[in-house]
């Protein structure tokens, strides 16, 4: 009988023989980076490398840039949990924003991100300037929530 543990080499098995807990790869972490880059562009969230680190939880430019020019080169990186968490997180409440933004105006999911919210939540910032000054996993999860709860 083949070993199930040894066709999975990127999953974590608990004492038992269950699957504990299954680790993303290093090519979602390519394609969450290469997605990331495009949020740069103004049409998009304008993020500068700065706000990309803080919104990564702080990383060094350098580190940044190194995980960046593999991804778009092509080759896999290795991201820590919380990193992947994160760009996870991130990719999500673009998506979900996506989904509630009437087809005819995709400009406006762009828009969104960068004017002044009137939620309480958000405090009169935009999304992106409560993102930057919260900088915590929590601050990204209520952004998910608050759009989850949009969509219905």
């Amino acid at each position: 009988m083949v070993s199930t543990q040894a066709s999975y080499p990127h999953t974590q098995w608990s004492s038992d023989g269950q699957v504990f807990n299954v680790l993303q790869s290093d090519r979602h972490a390519a394609a969450a980076l290469r997605w990331f880059e495009t949020m740069r562009h103004s049409h998009e969230w304008n993020l500068s490398v700065d706000d990309q680190c803080e919104l990564l939880g702080g990383v060094a430019k350098r580190t940044l840039q190194s995980w960046k020019k593999k991804a778009l080169s092509g080759e896999d990186v290795d991201l820590s949990r919380d990193v992947m968490e994160r760009l996870s997180l991130l990719i999500g409440i673009y998506k979900a924003y996506k989904l509630v933004t009437p087809p005819n105006r995709p400009e406006i999911a762009g828009q969104w991100f960068q004017v002044p919210n009137d939620n309480p939540i958000f405090q009169g910032k935009s999304v992106k300037q409560y993102l930057l000054e919260q900088g915590t996993m929590n601050a990204l999860y209520m952004v998910r929530r608050y759009l989850d709860a949009a969509r219905g």
